[in-house]
């Protein structure tokens, strides 16, 4: 409850009253009763294993969302997300925190920064059907570990 309070807390100093959501704390790995939603976030030690959950729960267009703080357990939550059959627009990113101070004409970026805290992995539910079939990984494994290429380059 007191991580339900703090969250509700959160999203109220950020963006006031909100009246179009409902936060519910639940275990999640027991399964998920509600339907048609527009947002799932987890921050589970293994939210793989809630993505089947998690696509019967969303709405088509609905968001997932899940927060981890290792590549492991991101990369099984990605292939979860793959098996649903049911998510696209599949993106993990960390978000990197530097502060500045600025004062006058001394611009310099604060000498320390937050460098890592976890892992996002979001998706959006789409049509059965219209989700890739298979992972990026599995469709061209050479591409996969090359990485990345840039246009028009």
């Amino acid at each position: 409850d007191d991580f339900a309070r703090t969250a509700m807390k959160n999203i109220e100093r950020y963006l006031g009253p909100v009246h179009n959501l409902t936060l519910r704390q639940r275990n999640a790995y027991e399964g998920i009763e509600e339907t048609d939603l527009d947002r799932v976030v987890l921050d589970l030690p293994e939210p793989w294993q809630v993505v089947p959950r998690a696509a019967t729960a969303l709405r088509s267009g609905g968001v997932y969302v899940s927060y981890v703080p290792t590549i492991p357990q991101v990369m099984q939550t990605v292939e979860a997300l793959h098996r649903a059959q049911v998510f696209a627009m599949i993106q993990t990113f960390e978000t990197l925190l530097r502060t500045w101070n600025i004062e006058g004409r001394s611009v310099r970026p604060d000498l320390r920064m937050v460098a890592h805290s976890g892992f996002l992995t979001v998706a959006r539910k789409v049509q059965p059907g219209l989700a890739p079939s298979v992972s990026p990984a599995e469709a061209d494994p050479e591409a996969a570990e090359a990485g990345p290429q840039e246009e028009g380059l």
